[in-house]
């Protein structure tokens, strides 16, 4: 998909531009899914999206180029390092997110106490 393509978040249509998250999730998906990285970051949308929610499709912004890299190796945590570690995930779910190191705050926690770097 285009870089800079609408975003077709709520009524535009499907999610564009969709790189690391799996292409035929829905845009409710996609949405919910955004949410558990803003509050397992401590931040808002714009933080890695510029304008409206018509143009978060745009590669404009740094920080959303890092989080794709940032949940590539989050995906590779659950899908290959923890594949049989515990119990199976339930479906749409992962074992680690964005939460587990960053606990709420833009750094990830390094030490306990709030020591992030």
């Amino acid at each position: 998909q285009a870089q800079g393509a609408p975003q077709g978040r709520g009524r535009g249509g499907p999610p564009q531009n969709v790189q690391v998250l799996p292409k035929d999730w829905t845009t409710q998906q996609v949405q919910q899914f955004m949410r558990t990285v803003t509050a397992g970051l401590g931040v808002e949308c714009s933080h890695c999206h510029v304008g409206t929610p018509q143009e978060r499709a745009k590669d404009d912004k740094p920080e959303k180029l890092e989080a794709r890299k940032m949940l590539k190796m989050m995906m590779a945590i659950n899908d290959d390092f923890l594949k049989d570690v515990g119990e199976p995930a339930a479906p749409g779910t992962f074992k680690v997110t964005c939460y587990t190191c960053h606990r709420g705050t833009l750094k990830p926690l390094t030490a306990p106490g709030g020591g992030g770097h």
